[in-house]
């Protein structure tokens, strides 16, 4: 009888099977299907390891009853190598989604035992649980390895895993990123701990491709994990994830580069350095990174409004005008916001696929990208807007009719992530780049507008002001309703003291009064107030002195100056 103690808790056994079993199958499954069904240098195909694994774990809840009502292992077995043939031939004619799913039903049945199991339970039964998970799935890495046949094999290792550990850092979101994950850290903290250890192993491949032999590893891992997280704090979570998906790309180009002889030489040196910190270390923090993902629709929904915000209101400051520039990337904004119409209006439909465990085949993501690129130099600002802000609601409308009582299937979860605040992320950082931050450029940017929107009015003389535009003012109304305005913002920026609160019926209330108030003035007299309160806004802004301008006037004077002159373009005549 076996009086041996637990060294370790239940959830820290679950937890530690949870990672190796992850680490091991989604090795397994990324693997391309023919090399399942070879034979490999290390005697049996990758489907009899299945078969094999399985076995064992089958083996375990009568083993553990076994212990926990005599004290002894009744082992079910004779002899090993025995056992071992017999679950080898089990696997001949079997195909791999069987087989898998046979691995699938013990491994569930496994877990099943140990969560039944008391903590107190002869230390003998925790022990066979380990002997069949986390002790014997490193006995089978080598297999993997002795499967890896070029550097496009391991490269599809670590990006089929990628997936799954990059979607649900994405699917955190901005400021869930902030928030403490199980262990500890931030979800930011950890995204740059991949981050770092991706970097440490792709420079570590671009040593070895130099020499020729492995290089070290890092000394202290606590020490350097712990400078990861000293660096990270503080940092914007956009730049952390920029980050990791830099490392990402910097690891695969290196794996790309490596030859088959450097891949399996000083004994697969390479496959393990890249399996410990690619798709090995994702499993190792895939049930934290999982946790904190939104599940269900109401969820996601605050998750999806929280990164529409800020892209959306950073499309309103950049303006219409200015939807015609190039951005970083090198097309038009009006063709980058085009791209991300797209792809939300590609959820809706897609989205019943999704939910029942289905994907139809991905379009082709690059021809899509130039059409639209294309299509945005010829669609009118306005329209390109309206069809953003359309194809946004058309997924808040679908998520919405989600039930609200059941998890969203990730399947389901990454398309509208990726498509949603994921995306909207990636393109952040192209419309706040060129957004006025100090009183130079807001009064650069003012100007750019002031001069077709002043230009237009003059072009209507004296006599014109008087007629009506479109919108049923007259065109010395709409004059006088921006003298309004501007009055308002350059009282704002000398006093200090911000209007909020602005609804439809006090800004419909405001609009009234700036146009009754100048009932009485001539049209001469009225161009005279214009120029009048537009210098007086210049040497107010330029007044404001170096350095950024605070946020209540960078977020109040472009709607009440260029962004709300752009209004009147249509009815002035101003194509954009």
């Amino acid at each position: 009888m076996s009086t041996t103690t637990p060294v370790i808790s239940k959830p820290d056994l679950l937890r530690q099977i949870g990672q190796s079993y992850r680490a091991l199958r989604s090795a397994i499954e990324a693997l391309p299907p023919e090399r399942l069904t070879e034979e490999l240098s290390t005697g049996w195909s990758l489907n009899e390891n299945i078969a094999h694994l399985a076995a064992w774990e089958e083996t375990v809840p009568k083993r553990v009853a076994g212990v926990l009502e005599s004290g002894e292992d009744p082992k079910l077995y004779d002899d090993v190598d025995a056992f071992n043939a017999r679950a080898a031939e089990e696997a001949q004619g079997k195909t791999t989604e069987e087989l898998l799913t046979r691995w699938t039903a013990a491994h569930d049945r496994l877990l099943e035992t140990v969560g039944s199991l008391p903590q107190d339970a002869d230390g003998l039964a925790f022990e066979i649980v380990e002997w069949n998970t986390t002790g014997h799935y490193p006995d089978h890495y080598g297999d993997i390895g002795a499967a890896v046949r070029s550097a496009d094999d391991l490269v599809g290792l670590v990006q089929t895993n990628w997936i799954d550990f990059r979607g649900p850092i994405g699917a955190i979101g901005l400021s869930g990123l902030e928030e403490r994950t199980a262990t500890g850290w931030t979800y930011k903290d950890l995204a740059a701990h991949a981050a770092a250890w991706e970097a440490r192993t792709a420079d570590r491949l671009a040593k070895l491709r130099e020499s020729g032999a492995p290089q070290p590893g890092v000394d202290d891992t606590d020490e350097f994990n712990a400078a990861v997280v000293e660096r990270t704090r503080g940092r914007d979570a956009r730049d952390v994830l920029r980050e990791l998906d830099a490392a990402h790309d910097r690891i695969v180009e290196e794996i790309q580069k490596l030859t088959a002889e450097l891949i399996h030489g000083n004994d697969d040196w390479v496959i393990a350095v890249v399996a410990g910190n690619t798709y090995g270390h994702y499993a190792e923090h895939f049930d934290e990174v999982i946790a904190g993902v939104p599940k269900r629709p109401a969820q996601l929904l605050e998750k999806m409004r929280e990164g529409w915000r800020p892209f959306r209101r950073a499309v309103n400051r950049l303006g219409l005008s200015a939807l015609s520039g190039t951005t970083s990337s090198g097309w038009t904004y009006k063709g980058m916001l085009g791209h991300v119409a797209y792809w939300l209006e590609q959820v809706p439909p897609e989205l019943p696929n999704r939910l029942q465990g289905r994907r139809t085949p991905g379009p082709d993501v690059d021809g899509e990208n130039s059409r639209e690129a294309q299509r945005g130099l010829t669609r009118s600002a306005r329209d390109v807007i309206q069809r953003l802000d359309a194809a946004y609601k058309g997924v808040v409308d679908a998520v919405s009719a989600l039930p609200s009582d059941r998890d969203v299937p990730f399947l389901a979860l990454r398309l509208v992530v990726g498509e949603t605040y994921g995306h909207f992320s990636e393109h952040l950082g192209e419309i706040e780049a060129v957004l006025p931050q100090t009183s130079d450029q807001f009064v650069e940017r003012i100007e750019q507008i002031w001069k077709p929107f002043r230009a237009a009015i003059r072009e209507r003389g004296r006599a014109g002001l008087m007629e009506t535009t479109s919108s049923g003012w007259t065109y010395k109304d709409v004059v006088a309703h921006a003298v309004g305005w501007m009055e308002q913002t350059v009282r704002e920026m000398r006093t200090k003291e911000f209007s909020t609160g602005w609804t439809k019926e006090t800004i419909l209330a405001f609009n009234e009064v700036s146009v009754r108030t100048h009932d009485l003035v001539g049209p001469e007299a009225m161009l005279d107030e214009l120029d009048t309160s537009y210098r007086r806004l210049v040497e107010t802004i330029r007044g404001l002195g170096d350095g950024e301008v605070d946020e209540r006037i960078s977020s109040t004077m472009p709607y009440y100056t260029y962004l709300h002159w752009e209004e009147h373009f249509a009815e002035l005549g101003i194509p954009l």
